[in-house]
C-alpha cells in the first residue's frame, strides 16, 4: 500500500518534495499494526508548502492545521 500511496504523491507533487519515507508501525516488517500507513513528507523549503498542501488536497487528502499532536497534518 504504501509504494501505491508514494506513487500517486509523488506523480502529484514532483519536485515539490525533497524526501518522502514510510513511518510508523506498518514500515516495520513482522511488527503488529493498525491498517494506517503513516507517510512523512519532507521539504526542502516551507515557503511552498502551500503548494503541498494543494497538491495532497488534489489527491484526496485532508489538511488540518490544527493537528491535536501540534503539527501540521494531511489526513
Amino acid at each position: 500500500m504504501y509504494n501505491e500511496i508514494r506513487c500517486q504523491i509523488v506523480s502529484e507533487l514532483g519536485s515539490s518534495i525533497h524526501r518522502i519515507d514510510h513511518i510508523g508501525s506498518t514500515a516495520v516488517v513482522g511488527l503488529a499494526a493498525k491498517p494506517i500507513i503513516d507517510v512523512q513528507i519532507s521539504v526542502s523549503d516551507l515557503d511552498n508548502i502551500e503548494e503541498v498542501i494543494s497538491g495532497l488536497q488534489e489527491i484526496g487528502y485532508e489538511y488540518r492545521k490544527d493537528n491535536p499532536d501540534l503539527t501540521e497534518s494531511i489526513s
